[in-house]
């Protein structure tokens, strides 16, 4: 079945047309196959989701470490459902939720206090036939010390946050940075894994991973010449028999068919790359999703910079390196773009 490309995440409008595109796709391919309307739909709906991916294309077993958290609200009729460890829900959040985040459980009136943490199973989308529309799919709730809304109103370092000043309202998808997080383990002295992010005032517009995305890669891509629509963030496919699995932070040109996938190059973010040693291991990880999508170029890109290398040594030795501010040099620059540039790989 030929779809229409996706639009980027962002061009609502695009999204809202994409659905017609989507039905004029679905009514060639049941023309063409000489299906009637009932024939369709138990296509679509009993065998696509049996035969081809199933829910296992989309909800994550294995999940990366955290890197960013959110906060979502429930209601009193939600309170039980942390008690059941094997539950996935789908629920509105952020569509920048990547799987693996943190989920903060607020549960509104009469409870009115923050009761579990969970992980997103999938990365977040915007969904048009979800009644929220902004989604990601949540699993693995953890009880936790209830924490009120009115202790947060005295908490020193939440009642500066804008969400608590505003009573709660609003709540699903608001992220938390990775400090605020990390305070709310502390206050209800849970075990759960911390957000890394940097504390020492050094580089303060980069205390978080996706502060490297955001500010470095994404830029660093359009300035390449790629579109949104061109790279995908957190692609998730089959590999071996119905297995599936989660690869890297950013795939450039990502084709991905039944038994073959490929890519351009791949670029793993970090936070930081200070030593010679988290070089090799950012390096080790991201050969092998770059081995798994028979890419050309494997990146890695941090806040001091970037490190190129390619499959003829399968990935080992590093082609280029440069940090962001060589970059901005005309001739550094137009040397990746020989080797990254769009249209060049």
């Amino acid at each position: 079945m030929k779809l229409p490309p996706m639009p980027a995440k962002r061009d609502y409008k695009a999204r809202f047309f994409y659905y017609e595109k989507i039905c004029a796709a679905f009514y060639d391919f049941r023309t063409v196959h000489q299906m009637s309307l009932c024939e369709l739909c138990a296509f679509l709906y009993d065998f696509a989701p049996k035969y081809i991916g199933g829910i296992d294309s989309y909800i994550m077993k294995a999940l990366p470490e955290p890197k960013s958290a959110f906060f979502i609200g429930g209601s009193k009729d939600d309170v039980f459902l942390s008690d059941d460890p094997n539950t996935v829900e789908p629920w509105q959040c952020s569509p920048d939720t990547r799987a693996g985040d943190q989920i903060v459980m607020y549960l509104r009136a009469p409870v009115s206090a923050i009761d579990s943490i969970w992980r997103s199973v999938s990365a977040g989308f915007n969904d048009p036939f979800f009644y929220f529309y902004r989604c990601t799919y949540i699993a693995h709730p953890q009880k936790i010390k209830q924490i009120s809304q009115k202790y947060m109103k005295q908490d020193s370092v939440f009642k500066e946050l804008s969400i608590v000043r505003k009573n709660m309202q609003g709540i699903n998808g608001i992220e938390l940075y990775p400090s605020a997080y990390n305070h709310l383990l502390d206050l209800a002295e849970s075990s759960l894994p911390r957000l890394t992010y940097m504390t020492d005032g050094a580089d303060s517009d980069f205390t978080r991973e996706r502060d490297v995305e955001n500010k470095r890669i994404k830029p660093f891509l359009k300035k390449l010449g790629y579109t949104e629509n061109e790279y995908q963030q957190q692609l998730y496919m089959e590999i071996g028999n119905h297995n599936h699995a989660l690869i890297p932070d950013f795939v450039i040109h990502p084709i991905v068919t039944s038994g073959h996938q490929s890519a351009a190059f791949i670029i793993e973010a970090k936070l930081s790359i200070s030593s010679t040693k988290l070089l090799e291991e950012a390096k080790t990880q991201a050969r092998g999703y770059a081995k798994l999508l028979n890419a050309k170029y494997s990146v890695i890109a941090a806040k001091e910079g970037i490190w190129i290398s390619d499959a003829r040594d399968d990935y080992s030795k590093d082609i280029l390196s440069f940090t962001w501010s060589e970059l901005n040099d005309e001739d550094h620059f137009f040397t990746v773009f020989k080797q990254l540039g769009n249209g060049k790989v």
